[in-house]
């Protein structure tokens, strides 16, 4: 755990609650999901997707947001949310500056969402697997039956997601 404080760029801490960074999905550290010329992504806009206390999405999920176009629109308008997908946000590497949103860490249920109204995991899909938390993949598992096709969506797109022990 990172006791409760995140460090940002100015060396200023702020508290956010207990954020734990974490594993991704391959059973490494977690890498950054955004990078220098896209917006700044997680839910406490680190770049990661990381596991907060109080994150009730759970932003675990790195995205390409540019791999999400489908009949049912880009990743935001096929989960019914407003269309940030389309908007310019601080960058990462310069948070006065705006950048788009590209790689992006979306909530478990969001991407459980995107996936009922694209159709399935399609080939144009992108994950970036060393920067989706581990923590997706426990809580899918605990519910096979309701959550299966997000599960075996990451397996898809993420080889070597290690079996349950």
């Amino acid at each position: 755990r990172i006791g409760g404080i995140v460090e940002v760029e100015s060396d200023a801490a702020i508290a956010v609650g207990d954020v734990t960074a974490g594993t991704n999905v391959l059973g490494q550290p977690l890498a950054p999901c955004s990078s220098p010329g896209m917006a700044k992504t997680g839910w406490t806009r680190s770049g990661e997707c990381v596991d907060q206390e109080g994150d009730t999405g759970s932003h675990h999920i790195c995205i390409d947001l540019t791999s999400t176009s489908s009949s049912a629109g880009d990743f935001c308008v096929a989960t019914g949310q407003p269309d940030w997908c389309a908007d310019d946000m601080p960058c990462h590497e310069d948070e006065n500056e705006n950048c788009p949103a590209k790689d992006w860490c979306v909530c478990q249920w969001a991407f459980e969402m995107y996936l009922g109204a694209a159709g399935g995991c399609g080939d144009d899909l992108k994950l970036k697997c060393d920067a989706v938390n581990m923590k997706a993949v426990e809580a899918y598992r605990e519910n096979i039956d309701a959550h299966g096709d997000a599960l075996e969506c990451l397996k898809t797109k993420c080889p070597g997601i290690p079996d349950e022990r």
